[in-house]
């Protein structure tokens, strides 16, 4: 079965027409065209014979409509040019600002600076709040006021920091999260949604305004009687109308001339794919089974494309108006459910007029009352239907409540309630084809003034929700961009000063590195020096009084001699030791008050901080510190006799002196010859192994007992001679010394390292605030010229002149 014959629809039916009936008065024509300039009260006097004056007074008011008209729709094409090339600027812009959100630096949101609790729409249009006044003023203004009205109006508004489309509202269940909690990245990551949906709602506002048709939504609470009202105005019963909730898809209902002619119901799956002439994006559906599709909620099906045919001329029909195509959207009841209610929130903002039925008998629910919150950041003026008021018992308290909802809801259309707020019963018009039964004065007076609202008055039903979100959006963008200008201007003279102030620090900085450093190096080296010149000087002395060390030795006897000698040996090793070690001491002394000195002036200039070098390190590690010598067998002889033989002739000589003054000269020559004949001759061999034998004895004697001196001479400078050979004074001096350089480098470095790192940090905190310094220059100029760019195109679309009643009397 092919789609065309879907519910067995035969097309040659679908193309016949149907003799309809006209509109509820002969001549509402003349009634329509005097509505335009005078009062409606005087236009809905109906004449069914109409006099000779008469017609002559309409023939004229005629042509002057129909020039009004022709300026109208001069002016009108003229607005709509201007609107589609300023939606493409205020695209870029956005696109602009969004790509600098993301790219190069976050936009700073304007929080609510006044530290009040978070007030709800409710409370901002409370009768006696205060700025409901404002809110009323300013919604009146895109109509009445003067342009320097309109700009005080926007600079309150810049000072309150209200943002309407770019706000940022975060609801958790039924209450709202304060943004100010959130951290920068979240606000703009928020933001970026936020004008993403700014950047598609454009493109549907340029697509809107480039079509020459009009949509006009007829949207309410569930069960308000929006088919039966839709009915109504069609004079036809084309979608099914019941006490309880029908309509469960979109129905758009169209004049069957744009559709070749043809009475056709199209069932469309994909809303986007749809193409009347490509048979394969919908389905053909009879009229009699609508009532089974609406109503059953066919969910593959989308929407419902209704084309129409209407027998009434162009001055009575709404779909066949000669003017301008008109498309009726019937929609779900807003409180169906939630995604029926969400879908119907997105569509009001594809349509150009929101006619908004509300019962009676219900007034406004919570779901009506927030889509007209939403609907209200575009469309200023919204057409309302109170239906069903033939059953209200008391009318004048109905009108006076819904009045009042009215007027805190769309404070415009309050203003213009003459034109735009109608209290009717549509279920009481007669539908019956044929029928020449006149509607009730209330019904026709609301149909001139849609039929006025929507095609007369195109500027305002079409262009002006355009405008208002194009002046809404750019005065968003206008305070964004002078909050963030503002503000990376405050940053960037805040950073310029902070770098002025701190200039003179890190100067200051630089030169204490030099010259503390300086100091640091001088004071640790005349320590170093000092305790090296002290323990060379000390060590010295120690060497030349080693030998002090025997003294404390008790001779054995010659039997112990060897051990005697060992001790000895050890005695000055561990002598020299000591002393050592007593500089060693008197070396982390020294170097004990260099790092207190030292540490006084690195916190002299840094600020307390703990000492990181520690004095007991100075030679901590026990090393063998020995001047090694062997004990050997010719330490213990003496056989260097130049001194002892020396002494013995002097001992001789003097002894012969002595002898010869005692005895005589004469004795002496007499003793003289008689030792010179004992030695000549047999007396020599008789007496001479005796000698040498008691010599001998004598001599080893004279050994022996001179032992303990000759080891002790012996040892004492066999240790000196090693020790100067070894260059001990010299090695343990240097040491030492080299030990107290290295504990106070340790502080010296700590000094170093850390006015290094305070330098450091002091350029890193002068990189980051030249940066922020160059970024916020950069962030200024760029919103600057944001802030140029968005208020010259604001000054542009306010220019844009969408009060068609204004033209004409211009003209």
């Amino acid at each position: 079965m092919s789609q065309s014959q879907l519910f067995g629809v035969p097309s040659n039916l679908m193309s016949s027409k149907k003799t309809l009936r006209r509109n509820s008065s002969p001549s509402i024509d003349e009634a329509y065209f005097s509505s335009s300039s005078g009062s409606f009260s005087e236009a809905v006097t109906f004449s069914p014979m109409p006099s000779p004056t008469t017609s002559t007074t309409s023939a004229a008011r005629t042509h002057q409509h129909r020039l009004n008209a022709a300026q109208e729709q001069r002016t009108y094409r003229d607005s709509c040019q201007r609107l589609i090339s300023h939606i493409a600027s205020v695209a870029t812009i956005c696109q602009d600002l969004k790509h600098a959100n993301k790219e190069k630096f976050p936009i700073f949101y304007p929080m609510n600076t006044n530290n009040k609790p978070t007030i709800n729409r409710s409370q901002t249009l409370d009768v006696d709040n205060h700025g409901s006044v404002i809110m009323d003023a300013v919604r009146r203004s895109s109509v009445t006021a003067t342009p320097d009205f309109v700009r005080q109006l926007e600079q309150h508004r810049l000072l309150s920091q209200e943002l309407n489309i770019l706000g940022l509202e975060m609801k958790i269940g039924h209450s709202n999260t304060d943004i100010s909690t959130l951290e920068s990245k979240s606000i703009a990551n928020l933001l970026s949604e936020r004008l993403d949906q700014s950047l598609k709602h454009l493109e549907r506002l340029h697509a809107r305004v480039a079509d020459t048709s009009s949509k006009v939504l007829v949207t309410g609470d569930l069960n308000s009687g929006k088919s039966t009202f839709v009915n109504a105005l069609l004079k036809r019963e084309i979608l099914p109308a019941d006490q309880q909730p029908c309509t469960s898809v979109f129905c758009e209902v169209l004049d069957a001339m744009l559709n070749d002619g043809l009475e056709q119901v199209h069932a469309i799956p994909t809303v986007e794919k749809y193409n009347r002439l490509d048979p394969n994006t919908y389905h053909i559906i009879e009229m009699r089974h609508l009532y089974k599709v609406i109503t059953e909620d066919y969910e593959h099906y989308k929407m419902l494309k209704i084309y129409a045919n209407d027998a009434r001329t162009t001055q009575e029909s709404l779909l066949h108006n000669g003017v301008v195509d008109i498309a009726l959207i019937d929609s779900p009841g807003l409180n169906t459910d939630s995604v029926k209610t969400t879908a119907v929130f997105a569509r009001q903002e594809e349509i150009d007029v929101v006619v908004f039925v509300v019962s009676a008998e219900n007034h406004f629910t919570l779901s009506g009352k927030e889509f007209l919150w939403n609907a209200a950041n575009e469309k200023t003026h919204i057409f309302i239907v109170v239906n069903r008021f033939d059953s209200i018992r008391d009318k004048d308290r109905c009108k006076r409540l819904i009045l009042e909802q009215i007027r805190q809801l769309s404070p415009a259309t309050y203003a213009d309630a003459d034109d735009l707020v109608h209290f009717v019963s549509a279920g009481n018009v007669d539908l019956e084809p044929g029928s020449r039964k006149l509607d009730a004065p209330d019904f026709a007076r609301l149909e001139q003034r849609l039929r006025a609202f929507v095609l007369e008055n195109r500027t305002k039903s079409k262009l002006m929700p355009a405008k208002n979100y194009l002046v809404n959006l750019l005065t968003d963008i206008t305070i964004l961009a002078e909050t963030n200008s503002k503000k990376s201007s405050d940053e960037y003279a805040q950073a310029t000063m902070e770098l002025e102030k701190d200039l003179p620090a890190y100067q200051h900085l630089l030169n204490v590195r030099d010259r503390v450093l300086d100091q640091v190096e001088k004071v640790a080296e005349k320590a170093v020096l000092s305790v090296q010149a002290h323990a060379q000087n000390k060590l010295n002395q120690a060497v030349e009084n080693v030998g002090n060390a025997i003294n404390t030795i008790e001779y054995p006897g010659i039997l112990l001699i060897w051990q005697y000698a060992q001790d000895i040996a050890d005695s000055m090793v561990q002598k020299l030791q000591k002393d050592v070690r007593q500089e060693e001491t008197h070396a982390r002394q020294e170097t004990a008050v260099c790092l207190e000195r030292l540490h006084s002036m690195g916190t002299e200039h840094l600020g307390a901080y703990p000492l990181a070098a520690d004095a007991q390190k100075v030679c901590a590690k026990n090393r063998d510190h020995r001047v090694n010598i062997t004990v050997e067998a010719t330490d213990f002889f003496d056989l260097v006799l130049d001194d002892k033989l020396s002494g013995l002739a002097l001992s001789g000589g003097a002894a012969a002196m002595v002898g010869g003054r005692m005895l005589g000269f004469k004795d002496a020559v007499t003793s003289m010859c008689s030792v010179s004949n004992i030695m000549s001759g047999p007396n020599v061999r008789r007496w001479v192994i005796p000698v040498v034998g008691v010599a001998s004895i004598g001599f080893l004697v004279y050994v022996v007992s001179d032992m303990r001196n000759a080891v002790e001479r012996k040892l004492v400078k066999k240790f000196k001679t090693e020790a100067r050979e070894s260059e001990y004074v010299e090695r343990h001096s240097i040491r030492v010394a080299r030990e107290s350089r290295k504990v106070l480098r340790v502080e010296g470095w700590e000094i170093q390292n850390r006015i290094q790192k305070a330098i450091e940090q002091k350029e890193q905190k002068r990189s980051d605030t030249e940066a922020v310094a160059l970024s916020s220059k950069e962030t200024a100029e760029y919103f600057a010229a944001v802030l140029d760019k968005s208020g010259l195109l604001l000054e542009k679309v306010e220019m844009v002149q969408t009060d068609p009643h204004h033209l004409v009397k211009e003209a």
